[in-house]
């Protein structure tokens, strides 16, 4: 047997993303039905040598799929969620809508496998945003092997982030700016080319932005309390891809730099680089499966404190490979994939 995998938003940049992943790990698909919000769509999406017609989503027959991904907006997600999961099909939702839902399991791979059986019976599971995934994957080396007692971050997240419509808008208005055009009107609150915007999301009552809340959270989840708290900022830079985290972090015990390193050092999803190696998310973090870990040092005023910066590919490391690790759980969950 073989899971039967239905893509809503395959043909998103994560949807694109998502079909290579399935094929670079491998993953033991049956039957691919990649879903479309438009009728009459003669075409169709290539996986392991296979062609799969592409099928109108408004008259799919969900119970034909056993997982379900939806890549796509909220309000697209709350009017197919539960078609879906009435017909028995679990989802996995990208689109955010149940990011502060406790009841939904929210599941990291590396970190929470067994979580996905708790979306047996709920039939809804979410994956962390990119910039979570990143934060919780190499802060939990730390935590795991030290205790973190507090950790400061300030993110650099690229506009992808917001998908196609991010990079659409910063590759249209760096065109326009740079033959001297003026700029047109658009969804985001300010340019995006040659230019830094303070919060992303809407500014909520707390003085986090709303992004900055779902992160909070999400890490929380999947990492638990940290003693002293944990304090979250994110700056939206004029980046396609690559999500770049600026930590500071002290943990629960007086530990030597290198001690750090080799905590680092041992996990097999982070990449430490050469201390004389100059990172950048575009020349070094597009298309790497690992997290890059560059400038770490401690912080002379503590022995417990230590400065470092992730690099991550928020699309394909952040979104895409989390979404198909995921659905391979869940293969395994209704033992329709082997375990390895």
């Amino acid at each position: 047997m073989a899971l039967d995998l239905a893509i809503y938003g395959y043909d998103t940049d994560i949807g694109k993303l998502v079909i290579e992943t399935l094929e670079e790990l491998k993953i033991d698909i049956g039957k691919l039905y990649p879903l479309s919000p438009l009728e009459g769509e003669f075409d169709a999406v290539a996986l392991n040598g296979r062609n799969y017609m592409i099928e109108p989503v408004s008259s799919f027959d969900f119970s034909k799929a056993q997982v379900a991904m939806f890549l796509c907006p909220p309000d697209e997600s709350k009017r197919l969620c539960g078609i879906a999961t009435e017909a028995g099909c679990i989802v996995i939702d990208n689109s955010r809508r149940f990011s502060g839902d406790e009841k939904v399991p929210l599941v990291l791979p590396e970190l929470n496998p067994y979580a996905v059986k708790d979306a047996l019976e709920r039939k809804v599971v979410i994956p962390p945003a990119s910039v979570s995934a990143e934060l919780a994957l190499s802060l939990s080396v730390l935590h795991d092997e030290f205790g973190v007692a507090r950790a400061q971050v300030t993110a650099l997240e690229s506009v992808s982030e917001h998908g196609r419509a991010g990079t659409e808008t910063l590759a249209r208005e760096t065109t326009l700016l740079l033959n001297g055009m003026a700029l047109e009107d658009n969804d985001f609150p300010a340019q995006l080319a040659f230019n830094i915007h303070t919060r992303i999301g809407d500014l909520s009552e707390s003085g986090y932005s709303t992004h900055e809340e779902v992160v909070l959270h999400e890490v929380k989840r999947l990492l638990g309390d940290f003693e002293r708290g944990f304090d979250f900022t994110s700056i939206q830079v004029p980046v396609f891809y690559g999500h770049t985290a600026v930590i500071h972090v002290e943990l629960e015990e007086d530990v030597p730099v290198g001690a750090v390193e080799d905590a680092f050092n041992a996990c097999k999803w982070i990449k430490v680089a050469d201390k004389d190696e100059l990172l950048t998310p575009v020349t070094h973090g597009i298309n790497e499966t690992k997290l890059l870990i560059t400038r770490l040092h401690a912080d002379p005023s503590s022995r417990r404190a230590f400065d470092f910066i992730v690099l991550m590919d928020n699309a394909r490391r952040g979104e895409a490979y989390s979404c198909v690790q995921i659905a391979n759980l869940l293969g395994k969950e209704l033992n329709l994939i082997g375990n390895d």
